[in-house]
């Protein structure tokens, strides 16, 4: 009986792992950028601001809460434009 209950509890081990799967180790999970520079309007981001959105692998502050919806009819490619100058003027030491 001893030999029955260590076969169940290992093929309930094993089965346990089949069903997990294997991890995708080859996609690292990306760290989000941070742009803290509203990529509308072009100012710094104090506070909460109007919140953020999360395009690619940027996290994108806005200043106020008209810019998030106005940010969101974008295309891609001015989507990505507007956070590259943002990005820009973020790191511009003063």
């Amino acid at each position: 009986m001893g030999k029955t209950i260590a076969l169940a509890v290992m093929a309930a081990f094993l089965a346990g792992g089949a069903l997990a799967g294997p991890k995708d180790k080859s996609k690292p999970i990306a760290k989000l950028t941070e742009v803290t520079v509203c990529p509308m309007m072009g100012n710094k981001v104090v506070g909460q601001g109007g919140g953020t959105a999360t395009f690619k692998n940027y996290r994108v502050h806005f200043c106020c809460s008209g810019c998030k919806p106005a940010f969101e009819t974008l295309t891609a490619a001015e989507k990505e434009r507007k956070i590259k100058i943002a990005l820009k003027k973020q790191n511009k030491k003063s």
